[in-house]
C-alpha cells in the first residue's frame, strides 16, 4: 500500500496552495481596505478599497462589510487578520496595568456604553498594553464567515512597525500616517514614547493642521523636526504635495504599515 497522496492529487494541491491567500482587512467607521496577500511570499495579489457614503455607525459598517465579502472569492483563504482603526484605544504601561480596570482607563479618553467589551495588544517593544474597543458585531460575523481569524488594533501595529525603524536614539522621531480617514501620531524621543495619538480627517487641510497642532503642543518638538509620513505614494500622492509646501522635513515612506 503506498502512503500519501497520488500524483495528480499532488498536483491539485499544489495549485491549490499557489493560490492560498491572506486577507487582511482594515476597517474604521469611515471605509474599509481588503488586501489579499500570497501566503507564502507574501506578495499583494489583490486589494479594494469601500467607503461608507452617509452612515458611519457600526451597523452600516457591517453591512458595507457582508456585501464587499460576497464579491471575493474566499475558497483559498488561509488566514485572516483583521485590523481594526479606531480612535477607542489608550496605551497604558505594563507596570501600572490591572486586567480589572479595562474600561476605567479607557474612560477618560473615550465614550464608552454599558454593553462595551475590551480587548487588549500587547506590545513588548515598549512594555506597555494597547487597550481598545473592538467592532463586536464585526467579529461575531467574522468567525462565522472564516471560524477564526487574528485581530488588532491599528495603533499597536503602528507602533511596533515605527519603533523598528528608529536607528537615532537621540532625535526626535515623528511618524504619521492617514488611513481610511483616520491620522496616527507617534513620537518618540530616543526610543522612549512621548506621544500618541488619533485624530479625524476628511481632506488634506485637516492632515496638516493636526501635523502643525502637534508640532506646537509637544516638547521638543519643532518646525525643525523631521516628520515621516508612511504610506503608499500612490494612495496619498496629492496630500504628499499640499504637506510638502508646508512642512521643511517632510520625508516618505513609501509602503503599506500593514506589509
Amino acid at each position: 500500500m503506498e502512503i500519501g497522496q497520488q500524483p495528480m492529487m499532488q498536483s491539485q494541491e499544489s495549485k491549490k496552495l499557489n493560490k492560498s491567500s491572506v486577507l487582511t482587512i482594515l476597517l474604521s467607521l469611515k471605509a474599509i481596505s481588503f488586501y489579499f496577500n500570497s501566503y507564502h511570499s507574501n506578495n499583494l495579489i489583490d486589494s479594494r478599497f469601500v467607503s461608507l457614503e452617509d452612515n458611519n455607525d457600526i451597523s452600516s459598517l457591517l453591512d458595507l462589510l457582508k456585501k464587499t465579502l460576497k464579491e471575493f472569492n474566499l475558497s483559498n483563504v488561509l488566514k485572516t487578520k483583521l485590523i481594526i482603526n479606531n480612535k477607542l484605544s489608550t496605551l497604558v504601561p505594563n507596570e501600572l496595568y490591572n486586567e480589572t480596570l479595562n474600561k476605567d482607563y479607557l474612560k477618560y479618553n473615550c465614550d464608552l456604553i454599558d454593553n462595551d467589551t475590551t480587548s487588549i495588544d500587547e506590545i513588548i517593544e515598549l512594555d506597555i498594553k494597547n487597550i481598545y474597543v473592538p467592532f463586536e458585531n464585526v467579529n461575531n460575523f467574522l468567525i462565522e464567515v472564516f471560524g477564526s481569524f487574528d485581530f488588532f488594533h491599528f495603533s499597536s501595529i503602528f507602533i511596533k512597525k515605527t519603533f523598528n525603524k528608529i536607528t537615532c536614539e537621540k532625535c526626535i522621531n515623528f511618524y504619521v500616517s492617514p488611513n481610511n480617514g483616520l491620522l496616527n501620531v507617534i513620537i518618540y524621543e530616543g526610543k522612549k514614547l512621548i506621544f500618541s495619538n488619533i485624530f479625524d480627517y476628511s481632506c488634506k487641510e485637516d492632515i496638516l493642521y493636526y501635523i502643525l497642532f502637534v508640532v506646537d503642543n509637544v516638547k521638543n518638538v519643532n518646525e525643525q523636526s523631521e516628520i515621516s509620513i508612511i504610506s503608499r505614494k500612490e494612495l496619498f500622492n496629492e496630500e504628499i504635495k499640499y504637506l510638502s509646501k508646508f512642512i521643511k522635513k517632510l520625508k516618505i515612506i513609501d509602503e503599506n504599515i500593514l506589509e
